[in-house]
């Protein structure tokens, strides 16, 4: 199509005396991609089980159906404006818990965990995420958010050591520590409470499916 035709498409579409009022412009499309309503739209489809969303490269990762007992919610997580969709077994998120990303019209999986029976990531309410891991008589919490395209920043890291396994380790125990630092007991449960335990989302944030 030469410069003269494309001119003249472009009139048909834009032009103030044209009567085509009711064309959309091609760029709504692109914004309405990025919208927030677009965005819960897609994810209430996944949710109900529709995966035509899924963007195709990630058509192997395990996702299991969405069924009755598991709960959800959404939160910007990386900060571009729009929501992702959290989902988590409820009360159990060790035995589940995902991420999922829309963009450009696609949902991106980020996590999908149903393997590490020890380990869960859950949200804080600044939409910053906890992965916390409990075995062997240990504790840790990494304190992490997520960056574009669902790249992980660390934030902090708290390690407790409650008991020893086995019993006759020359671990340190009991043992505190914060971003590697050792600390007392009292500070390790201050930080925790003031990072961690205080900023978790109220059971009333979370909808069941």
């Amino acid at each position: 199509m030469n410069a003269f035709k494309i001119l003249a498409v472009l009139c048909l579409l834009i032009l103030p005396g044209c009567d085509n009022k009711d064309v959309l412009d091609p760029s709504s499309f692109l914004k309405d991609a990025h919208s927030e309503e677009t965005a819960l739209a897609a994810y209430s489809s996944l949710l109900s089980g529709d995966r035509t969303l899924m963007d195709d490269a990630q058509s192997e990762m395990w996702i299991p159906e969405f069924q009755s007992g598991m709960e959800y919610t959404y939160l910007d997580l990386d900060g571009d404006g729009t929501a992702e969709l959290l989902v988590q077994m409820a009360d159990d998120p060790c035995s589940y818990n995902a991420v999922f990303h829309f963009e450009n019209g696609r949902i991106f999986c980020w996590n999908s965990d149903a393997v590490e029976m020890t380990c869960r990531d859950y949200p804080l309410i600044d939409s910053t995420m906890v992965r916390q891991y409990d075995y062997c008589g240990t504790r840790s919490y990494t304190i992490f958010r997520y960056k574009e395209g669902g790249k992980k920043e660390d934030i902090a890291f708290l390690f407790a050591r409650d008991e020893l396994f086995p019993e006759n380790s020359p671990a340190p125990c009991p043992y505190y520590e914060i971003d590697g630092n050792e600390v007392s007991q009292t500070i390790f449960d201050e930080q925790l409470n003031e990072s961690v335990t205080s900023r978790m989302l109220d059971r009333s944030d979370w909808t069941m499916l």
